[in-house]
């Protein structure tokens, strides 16, 4: 039998799941401001228009290609490109053309539906330009004055943002992976839309005994709650940039009930930062395993699997 290519150049990850992901910070994107973006293998361009509105449109420019997010200015409520001051509005289309009176009909860029929830700048991907299909629910903890100021933490993977949202569902590689005593107790639930999946573990014997609910509300946009005890508690909202197929830009907000946040809140969150540090070595060499040999302990990792099919159209399907 011949000795075949090595896995790692022979096996192809899936496509961009359909859903939300981040492309920003609201609190970074002043009015009037103007940012570059890599997204979804994708130049885009990230600009807060006069009245506050974030806007995300493809980069380059329709007459001559120049890119709207290195050196466009914001004018009230459109972006000018700085090549021949062609102005696009937040939908996409070409407002003025400071020569031409006449406006060519193909003059426009496309412009991304853009949500800013829970203080990032979220963008809605689907390969086929279609629609929002949900939502992104506002976390009233990160608002209210029971929970600790919110610390924010930015970091980037080096793999495709299904590996990463997996991660979230395999209860089993804490043990191993996380130095934990043994695995805790867990299950994964669907929703009865079918659409979200939680996952509740309880790490009694965690250095911090907790008990775990993650949220899923696509691959890359998940909240995380946990809880230490009566009134004390952690929330970690995790959204994802994926920059390309093979790279991941995470960003977390995190907060804690003041009653802890003195106490412990600092070590809670901490914490949950070095965790990330145990994970790095595996997704930088991992690959996916689009068919993968699974026992029959590995419950939580299957319901992953055919949870997050929904995310594909049938050209970029994962198994």
């Amino acid at each position: 039998m011949a000795l075949g290519v090595c896995e790692s150049k022979s096996q192809d990850g899936p496509d961009f799941p359909i859903g939300w992901y981040s492309v920003g910070r609201g609190r970074e994107l002043a009015s009037g401001e103007v940012q570059r973006v890599t997204a979804f293998d994708r130049e885009l361009a990230l600009f807060r228009t006069r009245s506050g509105q974030a806007v995300v449109t493809d980069a380059f420019c329709p007459h001559l290609g120049a890119h709207l997010g290195v050196e466009g200015r914001v004018v009230g409520e459109t972006i000018r490109c700085p090549f021949h001051g062609w102005k696009f509005d937040a939908s996409g289309d070409c407002v003025e053309i400071p020569y031409c009176d006449e406006i060519p009909e193909r003059a426009k860029v496309r412009s991304w539906p853009v949500s800013e929830t829970n203080g990032d700048i979220m963008v809605w991907y689907h390969p086929l330009e279609e629609a929002p299909a949900w939502e992104i629910p506002a976390l009233e903890e990160l608002s209210s004055d029971d929970w600790s100021e919110p610390q924010y933490w930015e970091f980037t993977i080096p793999n495709h943002v299904q590996n990463i949202a997996e991660n979230t569902c395999d209860p089993e590689h804490f043990q191993y992976v996380h130095r934990m005593q043994d695995t805790p107790p867990s299950k994964v639930e669907i929703a009865e839309d079918g659409r979200v999946l939680h996952m509740v573990a309880d790490a009694k014997d965690a250095a911090h005994p907790n008990t775990l609910h993650a949220t899923l509300h696509n691959p890359g946009l998940a909240v995380v709650r946990t809880v230490y005890g009566p009134g004390a508690e952690m929330l970690v909202y995790s959204t994802a940039q994926p920059t390309s197929l093979e790279e991941t830009h995470m960003r977390w907000t995190l907060t804690v009930r003041k009653e802890i946040v003195d106490l412990v809140g600092d070590d809670v969150m901490r914490g949950i930062k070095e965790g990330i540090g145990d994970d790095m070595p595996i997704w930088r060499h991992k690959i996916y395993r689009q068919k993968p040999v699974f026992c029959k302990g590995d419950t939580s990792l299957v319901g992953f699997r055919k949870w997050v099919r929904q995310f594909y159209i049938d050209d970029n399907a994962a198994a």
